[in-house]
């Protein structure tokens, strides 16, 4: 809460609509919405074609979500949620941090392309067998994924 009161007194102070808006209309949360909006995109495999497609828009406006120049309306976000299957606070981050300077974490294509891999393992077995191998790997304590009993 502490963000968005923040982001309200600068637009105050700037003379502008909208929290942090510049000129030209976008804002801090704009933008936070458009990285939320790829990141999920990304994590379903989707294109912006087929995203764009599915909640009617063309890709082009897709683009323009993703990048923060255009602004997603209350109706079109709850779609494009619903499709991607992500509650609506996943979008917006966590506002309430008192430190907005921090830019949110935002995952590399990488990581989208690893947890996409992750996510299709159907064998609960397997997916705890990969965990224990990356935590083994990324430099956590214990002797390996065979012995290591704990995440």
């Amino acid at each position: 809460m502490i963000r968005v009161k923040r982001l309200a007194q600068l637009a105050e102070t700037d003379g502008v609509a909208g929290a942090g808006a510049s000129k030209r209309g976008r804002s801090e949360i704009d933008a936070l919405v458009g990285r939320r909006l790829r990141e999920a995109r990304l994590l379903a495999g989707l294109s912006q074609g087929q995203l764009g497609a599915r909640i009617g828009v063309t890709f082009q406006a897709v683009q323009k979500y993703e990048s923060g120049e255009n602004r997603l309306s209350a109706s079109r976000l709850l779609a494009v949620a619903e499709f991607l299957r992500q509650p609506l606070s996943f979008f917006f981050g966590d506002l309430s941090e008192p430190d907005t300077t921090a830019a949110p974490a935002s995952l590399t294509p990488k990581e989208i392309k690893l947890l996409r891999y992750y996510r299709g393992i159907g064998n609960e077995e397997a997916r705890d067998w990969m965990l224990k191998l990356a935590k083994s790997m990324g430099g956590g304590k214990g002797s390996g994924p065979a012995t290591d009993k704990s995440f």
